[in-house]
């Protein structure tokens, strides 16, 4: 049996591998202590996939299904490098395994297929912008998806500390130099000064010269929020001469290297998050305003048969919400069976998935309908 760790939801996930799947979710920690915990409730899970197992293996067979599971529990390397959850499937032959920015309930089910449905959120993408770590020395540049934060390099001509850019110029040097930005921005003339106004003079000329960086070689090309995190002085500095429209109305003033990436990453995060919320809300409720002229529709009926034919583009799930049963594709028709192990909302996410269209799993209180799915047609 070979395993697998993947990392590029949702194309290299196991859609199509034959089943039956055990699919297990944990919530899982870096700290020692705490990943001792994630191994014992990773062994109990383990154990309740073996009492899932015995209505249609013996006591050998069960054991050689789940030997990889096993055999992740005893692998303290693999429980030393863990994010913030765990995904694993595995059937007869492979096992599969996804290492999740964000936490996940606690869970084992078994099936014909995987349950996949909490990985749409790695695919989704609803949060994406950038973070500007800023002091008068140096700045620093990080990208954030979902819940992933990953430096930008820049090419090694960009400058990025102050010495770089002001080199040994003094006030004099720079008293008729206006405004750094090469996208119309009105210049400023300086007057000489005492030492107090060289450090300020030197400062903006700085801060000119990363805000231009940063429009021209971020903004301009793939133009998303930019979170500034500074000092007091700095940030607000900062602010005042600023003209690029995607600086975020928020921001964090705070020492950016007092903060690790994954302090960085959360209070960004939850600064901004409601901002992209508020984005979805908007979005749906455009879509919802589609269904009036039958190029939306919150029916599962009508969105089987818009899967079908390929005339879905969009598709919103209610997290949490599940109905289980069968499809059938060929009548555009469901069959609820609460004794089935498909969830029929996973596997309309998954033939979505599989077209090359959107998926997105969303809270009740922004997708807040009976039905508990809505889609968008083309």
């Amino acid at each position: 049996m070979s395993v697998f760790v993947l990392n590029n939801f949702p194309d290299d996930c196991p859609f199509n591998e034959i089943g039956p799947f055990i699919s297990l979710y944990l919530t899982t920690h870096n700290h020692p202590l705490e990943s001792k915990k994630d191994r014992i409730e990773f062994k109990k899970l383990i154990a309740q996939a073996k009492d899932k197992l015995v209505k249609d293996y013996n006591k050998l067979e069960i054991e050689e299904f789940v030997r990889p599971l096993n055999n992740l529990e005893q692998d303290s390397l693999f429980w030393s490098y863990n994010q913030k959850g765990l995904a694993i499937f595995t059937n007869k032959k492979n096992c599969y395994i996804y290492k999740l920015p964000f936490e996940v309930e606690q869970y084992i089910s078994y099936g014909e297929k995987i349950n996949f449905k909490p990985l749409i959120r790695l695919s989704q993408n609803i949060i994406h912008y950038y973070v500007l770590a800023l002091d008068r020395d140096n700045f620093n540049v990080y990208e954030v998806y979902g819940k992933n934060i990953n430096p930008i390099q820049f090419d090694p001509s960009i400058k990025i500390k102050a010495k770089d850019v002001i080199g040994d110029q003094r006030t004099e040097d720079i008293s008729t130099i206006g405004g750094y930005s090469s996208y119309g921005r009105q210049g400023i003339t300086h007057g000489r000064g005492g030492k107090k106004d060289d450090i300020d003079i030197d400062t903006e000329k700085y801060l000119r010269y990363v805000e231009n960086t940063i429009y021209e070689h971020l903004s301009k090309i793939k133009p998303l929020p930019i979170v500034l995190i500074s000092l007091h002085k700095t940030y607000i500095h900062y602010r005042n001469l600023n003209k690029n429209k995607d600086l975020f109305e928020k921001g964090i003033m705070k020492s950016p290297e007092s903060m690790t990436e994954e302090e960085i990453l959360n209070e960004t995060y939850s600064l901004i998050e409601n901002y992209f919320v508020d984005k979805l809300k908007t979005k749906i409720s455009n879509v919802f305003k589609s269904v009036e002229m039958s190029k939306a529709s919150n029916d599962i009926h009508e969105i089987v048969k818009a899967i079908h034919s390929k005339q879905i583009q969009e598709l919103y799930i209610q997290d949490g919400h599940k109905l289980y049963g069968y499809v059938d594709w060929e009548n555009h028709t469901i069959e609820v069976n609460r004794k089935s192990d498909l969830d029929i909302y996973e596997e309309l996410a998954e033939k979505t998935i599989l077209l090359g269209r959107k998926v997105y799993c969303v809270s009740k209180d922004v997708l807040n309908v009976g039905s508990g799915i809505l889609a968008q047609y083309y």
